[in-house]
């Protein structure tokens, strides 16, 4: 994902969040901000919960909205088509969303 891109909420909206191994989390159901800067995705959850995911977690956007996962290391894998250093767990690129399967 290229940091100096501009995403509309349209962008965003409607779109399935995976963390970086593949796993699904939900769907973003809005998008919400402060006057501090602070951006924040609404998802909803499988089970019809709401979860708030900053954006600071937030890697990639293509397809999917990727969302870093915190517990994985990356031992040098790459991925196959950017480049971008991952877990060889990871089902999707958390750079450019791009399945590694």
């Amino acid at each position: 994902m290229s940091s100096s891109r501009l995403f509309h909420k349209e962008d965003v909206v409607g779109k399935t969040v995976i963390d970086s191994t593949g796993q699904t989390t939900g769907m973003v159901k809005d998008v919400m901000f402060n006057l501090n800067s602070v951006v924040i995705l609404v998802v909803e959850k499988k089970d019809g919960t709401e979860m708030q995911v900053p954006l600071s977690k937030v890697v990639g956007l293509s397809e999917f909205v990727v969302t870093r996962s915190e517990s994985l290391p990356t031992s040098g894998y790459q991925c196959k088509f950017c480049g971008h250093e991952m877990s060889p767990a990871s089902v999707y690129c958390p750079s450019c969303g791009k399945a590694q399967k």
